[in-house]
């Protein structure tokens, strides 16, 4: 899996405070260092808000119906949902370790590992559905190393034309300190949906990451309410996708020893 990313940074005030395009140069598989472009804004602020207090989820809040999902409550990961990455990636030049994603306590630990390979996990949902609604409860633990990226996004099923279709990364942390997360839109033909950031908030503590992708919009939530929406429709995925749980290593200077670094997945839900 490869997608380009395109950086650069203003502000664009939301409904719920402020956040800041940024557009960057990068491959997901690639340690290419980030390159300022032109400035490019998101779209414009979502207009699906709750009516009543947020419960923290927008499938309560907005009265999504749960289709499926996984609260990780048994000893293993289920084959039947998940396919896990394992062995070595060489287009993204990652070593990816089924045993870096591992379940205790009713929680799915992903762990990026203190070596030189930055040994790393990730992990696709089976099933592709076209439009749809995810929502991930998630808490990324600081200080955390710079070069390990977690991102939660959804992927085309035709993997090997990937830039065909699309890509929707709707919550991605480069932050090392775990205080803001970003969103990007890779549109049909790999063109630049547009980009968001959030306001700082503190990342170590749980929070809920959701994403309804529909056919002429993306609406991005954090604990229910939304921070970002994609509007336009010629940006807008129309093909089947699922959802991907990874974290990437993009080191700056290959073969130093990474802090270890992890991203921890309380549940995954998903909705008509």
């Amino acid at each position: 899996m490869r997608r380009r990313v395109i950086i650069a940074m203003v502000g664009l005030l939301l409904v719920v405070g402020t956040v800041f395009a940024v557009r960057a140069t990068a491959a997901r598989f690639d340690s290419s260092d980030e390159q300022d472009q032109t400035p490019a804004l998101g779209t414009t602020a979502p207009s699906v808000i709750p009516t009543r207090p947020s419960s923290g989820e927008a499938g309560l809040d907005l009265g999504w119906q749960r289709v499926d999902g996984d609260e990780f409550d048994a000893k293993k990961l289920s084959s039947t949902r998940w396919r896990v990455y394992d062995g070595y990636n060489s287009a993204s030049k990652e070593t990816l370790s089924a045993k870096q994603c591992s379940l205790s306590g009713g929680v799915l630990t992903i762990t990026g590992l203190a070596d030189q390979a930055g040994t790393t996990c990730g992990m696709a949902w089976k099933q592709n559905r076209t439009f749809g609604r995810w929502e991930i409860r998630a808490r990324f633990p600081a200080p955390a190393d710079p070069a390990f990226n977690p991102v939660f996004l959804l992927w085309p099923a035709d993997d090997a034309n990937w830039t065909q279709t699309g890509e929707i990364d709707f919550a991605e942390e480069y932050d090392p300190a775990r205080q803001y997360v970003q969103s990007w839109l890779h549109g049909p033909g790999n063109t630049d949906g547009g980009y968001f950031a959030s306001e700082h908030f503190d990342m170590t503590q749980w929070h809920d990451y959701a994403v309804d992708w529909q056919s002429d919009r993306i609406t991005l939530y954090i604990d229910g309410r939304p921070w970002g929406a994609y509007l336009d429709k010629k940006f807008i995925p129309q093909k089947p996708m699922h959802l991907v749980i990874q974290q990437n290593y993009n080191p700056k200077r290959p073969g130093t020893v990474p802090l270890e670094s992890s991203v921890q997945i309380d549940w995954v839900r998903l909705y008509s």
